[in-house]
């Protein structure tokens, strides 16, 4: 290789490393606190559990709409020993995810996931957002309960509306028996 190209070899190659440096920077300028945030709880002296990590890919699994990612990781900090601030949070969140559940579960698990914060974490400020969604979902599952009750309800009253028909009819034919009997024995 000639001075002259390598020159220029070189010249592209520092081109292309301040382009790359000059990306990164503006990169981590835009990106706000939340990138500073996470290199300070990365240092060596910042001792994180794997529940707050499992929980920080699960909100950025959240926030890019990787739903089934999130409720996975969200599950095993739920199922890892309570820790305030992630646990409450990760029961809420988790939660929510439930309610889109289409196998008929979802319901059923979310009421359970927001009872369970409310009584584990009950100063929790998710707690105290959770309270009217629980509420909300309790009455729901009470008002489907009376409407299956009410078609069960109405189901049983169809049946025993037949069943009064059919033994009207049974009745009007033993009268017209017992009628046709009596003209037969008075000839």
């Amino acid at each position: 290789m000639t001075v002259g190209k390598r020159r220029k070899y070189l010249s592209i190659k520092i081109k292309h490393f301040i382009m790359l440096a000059t990306v990164l920077l503006f990169a981590l300028i835009t990106s706000g606190c939340g990138s500073l945030i996470k290199m300070a709880n990365s240092l060596p002296g910042r001792d994180t559990s794997i529940e707050e990590r499992n929980f920080a890919v699960a909100l950025h699994y959240l926030r890019s709409g990787n739903e089934s990612g999130a409720r996975d990781l969200l599950e095993r900090v739920v199922d890892a020993p309570p820790l305030t601030g992630v646990t409450d949070e990760a029961l809420f969140r988790l939660s929510l995810l439930s309610l889109r559940n289409e196998g008929g579960r979802g319901e059923s698990r979310a009421r359970a996931l927001l009872n369970r914060l409310l009584n584990e974490f009950p100063a929790s400020i998710w707690a105290r957002q959770a309270s009217p969604l629980a509420e909300y979902l309790q009455e729901a599952f009470t008002l489907r309960a009376g409407q299956r009750q009410v078609k069960s309800l109405r189901n049983q009253n169809l049946s025993l509306n037949r069943d009064n028909k059919e033994l009207r009819q049974t009745i009007e034919r033993l009268k017209q028996l017992d009628m046709e009997l009596e003209q037969k024995i008075r000839r």
